[in-house]
């Protein structure tokens, strides 16, 4: 009998399979596969009747912005899970009208073999994005005269974001923000920043607060080394002013930072090893003859 490889979503399981996938998965890092938001799906590879391979997939900015994002993988071997991601995305294809940026996430500790099976399907290696964590303690210093350290509200997230989006390509995800991934995001409880120095924007962030942690997801500030640890300083005391209930401070940076790693290594932050690579891909409009 030949078994075949089949495709499925989430939504369109039964309830023995829903079942079967969480033993698919380790024990704390089931994705909410059940109750996702529109225009994110979690797609599965099934070979006789067990689920081999997984992915979610993000196309909330797909429309506005042409960026589909692919996190949570997993899968036994190489192949599967790479022959999944392709044949999700040759689905996505017939609906791709303009050059569509794919970004896939993946665990850096991979083994090269998945690594070289998402090459081999088109993703390029972007960069590594990785969690810095050090204490959230007064910072002393004589004075931060230049510097303003503001929490952003909904009627200022559309500058924020125009802000954000100018340095997008270095951030973890590599993608561009819409006003709606915005708006998914500040549901969830994200809270979002910026560093002004003499009333000019020059750094944006966001993260949320979890158990006495901040978790800053991303970070970026343009200046030099120097300039750039200052700007952290003034950061980390001015947030611990406000909430002084929080003991740790997690930043992730990513390797084409280099300025913003000098400043978290001055800072006292040691990397943990949850890091991530970031490849990317482009689809493109079929052509029709």
């Amino acid at each position: 009998m030949k078994h075949t490889f089949i495709v499925k979503e989430s939504r369109q399981l039964e309830s023995h399979e829903r079942s079967m996938l969480h033993s698919f998965y380790p024990m704390g890092q089931i994705p909410h596969l059940f109750c996702l938001p529109d225009d994110c799906y979690h797609y599965t590879g099934w070979f006789r009747n067990e689920p081999v391979a997984a992915v979610n997939v993000d196309c909330t900015d797909f429309k506005a912005a042409h960026v589909i994002r692919l996190s949570d993988t997993t899968g036994k071997n190489r192949k599967m899970l790479s022959g999944l991601i392709d044949r999700v995305l040759f689905q996505l294809q017939s609906k791709v009208c303009h050059r569509t940026l794919v970004s896939l996430k993946l665990p850096s500790d991979a083994p090269d073999d998945l690594l070289n099976g998402v090459q081999d399907i088109g993703f390029l290696f972007h960069h590594e994005a990785t969690p810095y964590e050090f204490l959230c303690v007064p910072y002393t210093k004589t004075t931060f005269e230049h510097w303003q350290f503001c929490i952003e509200y909904p009627e200022t997230h559309h500058d924020w974001l125009r802000n954000r989006n100018q340095f997008f390509g270095l951030l973890p995800g590599a993608t561009p923000f819409t006003d709606r991934k915005l708006d998914l995001l500040h549901r969830r409880q994200t809270i979002f920043y910026s560093l002004k120095w003499k009333g000019t924007v020059v750094g944006t962030m966001y993260g949320e607060i979890k158990q006495g942690r901040l978790y800053l997801h991303e970070l970026h500030i343009v200046g030099p080394k120097e300039f750039t640890q200052e700007g952290i300083s003034f950061f980390q005391q001015s947030y611990y002013d406000k909430f002084k209930k929080t003991e740790l401070m997690s930043v992730t940076a990513t390797s084409m930072q280099t300025h913003i790693l000098h400043a978290l290594y001055e800072q006292g932050a040691r990397p943990t090893p949850s890091s991530t690579y970031t490849l990317l891909k482009y689809l493109t409009p079929s052509t029709t003859t």
